[in-house]
Parts: C-alpha cells; structure tokens; sequence
C-alpha cells in the first residue's frame, strides 16, 4: 500500500495536484486515495528523503520548491538527455500512440475550457509524451534519469506554462512528426528546442517579476 500511494503521489508531484508551497493535508489525501495514514506516512518519508517534500518547523510537510540555480543545472541536463533519448526512439514509439497524441493537441487547440483544464490536459500529454520517448529508446537506466530530473524540475515552475499554448502544441508537433519519419536528428533538434523554450520562457517570466 504503501508503494501505490508512493506512485500516486509521484504522479500527483509531476501533474502539479500538489501545489508548490503548499503544505500537504496528511487526512484529506488519505481519505482522497482511500488508504490509511500508516502507508501514506511512510510515502511521505520516501519523498521527503528525495527532496520532494520539505518538513517547516512544527511539521508541517510541504512540496519543496527548486532554487533558479537548481533549476538552470537540471534544465543544462535535461537538453542533453532528452535530445539524446528523442534521437534513440526516432521510429520506435507506436504509431498509434503517436496518432492518438495527435488528436489530443488538436483537441486541446480547439478546446473552449478554462485555462486551468486546459493545463492539466497540456501537462498530461507532455508527460505521456515523453515517457513514451524515454521508454523507446530502450535505455532503462536513461529513463530513471529523465523521469528524475522531469520532477525535480517541475518543483520549480508553476502552471501557467511559460509558453502560450500555441507554441508549445506546435513543439510537440514537431517532435512527433519526427518520430514518425524515423529521423534521429530531427527528433533531436526538435526536443532540444522544446526544451530550450521552456527555460527561455520561464526565465524571461522570471524577469519581469
């Protein structure tokens, strides 16, 4: 129980369903993931021993937030391995994943919600995006490393992404459409860029704080 309600919180870290800063309600996740605190507490344990969670005095547990330093230092790791990763699965994702992630940013594009919804579907199709990657590129000890440093990066930005949602839709689009020709080179450029545009537009947020 206690590894599910690690994996449960994990996923909710990297879709940001746990804000950043905001202390963690021990008795509503607990009722939200149907689990006893015993399991729950020894999730948190591991997660604070990972630095993903922070204890404040009296306590309290907290996401932690990544430093700007942190942040560049992962970013510098993650427009290699990344680009890396999308060249080795170049025409080794399924076709039928990528063709559904097609439809999904068309879906995303045309979609009326709140920018709220549409942040959380955005985040969802980045994230299947790029396990997907890193799964194809058949390299086990490459994907620990990517899913890693993709958490720890995302205790640094808060939704909205840097990016409008144009953009980044457009970067996805380019990535897939080299992994569908099977083209490593392409598909490295186009990570790389996506990558590089996150750290761009986040800093460019930053300054103007």
């Amino acid at each position: 129980m206690a590894d599910g309600a690690y994996a449960r919180l994990h996923e909710m870290l990297l879709t940001h369903r746990l804000p950043l800063d905001a202390p963690v309600s021990e008795r509503s996740l607990a009722a939200e993931l149907g689990i006893s605190r015993t399991p729950l507490r020894e999730a948190f344990r591991r997660l604070e021993g990972e630095g993903l969670l922070e204890r404040l005095p009296g306590g309290v547990l907290r996401v932690r937030r990544i430093t700007v330093e942190e942040f560049l230092e992962i970013q510098q790791l993650r427009r290699l391995l990344e680009g890396e990763a999308a060249a080795q699965a170049a025409g080794r994702v399924g076709l039928g994943l990528l063709h559904g992630l097609r439809a999904r940013i068309a879906s995303l594009l045309a979609s009326s919600h709140p920018t709220s919804s549409q942040q959380r579907d955005r985040l969802a199709i980045d994230l299947e995006l790029h396990r997907a990657i890193a799964a194809a590129a058949a390299n086990a000890t490459l994907a620990r490393l990517l899913e890693d440093l993709r958490r720890r990066m995302l205790l640094f930005a808060t939704p909205p992404p840097a990016e409008r949602l144009e953009d980044v839709c457009a970067q996805y689009g380019a990535i897939i459409d080299a992994l569908v020709e099977a083209d490593p080179e392409a598909a490295r450029s186009a990570m790389t860029r996506h990558v590089d545009a996150l750290r761009t537009g986040i800093l460019r947020r930053l300054a103007a704080l």
